[in-house]
């Protein structure tokens, strides 16, 4: 975007469903940064898909601000490589786990099953989940 087309940070707000005060706050954490114009804060092209990948961070649930800042950081040494490769695993944990909420929710409202528990393809899923949790732990 050429510098006349900044969008303000209202508008930024609105379309990432986010309050004003919560994206100067992660300009005040280094986690985006803003162009001032009239000293109000703006945002170029950058700015915004630097903020997309925060927010992708941040709605994965499983990274704190210093991480995203260190996953953010042009540093070569900053660590981003030896985080990413930690955090791999535990989203594609927690990505499975959704996925697993996921098809229990839609079986239940296309079937509506008084109990899932009883339900043969819920129990199928439960039984899998089941296996996956009590084989991490050496259990079976």
């Amino acid at each position: 975007m050429a510098e006349e087309h900044l969008v303000p940070i209202g508008r930024v707000a609105q379309w990432f469903g986010m309050r004003v005060p919560a994206l100067r706050f992660y300009e005040d954490e280094g986690l985006i940064t803003t162009r001032r114009r009239n000293g109000r804060r703006h945002f170029d092209e950058r700015d915004l898909r630097r903020l997309a990948l925060v927010r992708t961070y941040v709605e994965s649930g499983k990274l704190s601000h210093d991480e995203i800042g260190t996953l953010l950081s042009p540093a070569p040494r900053s660590g981003a490589r030896t985080l990413a490769e930690q955090h791999i695993p535990v989203l594609e944990t927690h990505v499975d786990s959704a996925s697993s909420a996921l098809r229990l929710l839609r079986h239940h409202v296309d079937h509506d099953h008084p109990d899932q528990l009883t339900c043969p393809r819920c129990d199928q899923e439960l039984r899998e989940r089941l296996d996956r949790y009590t084989c991490r732990r050496g259990q079976r």
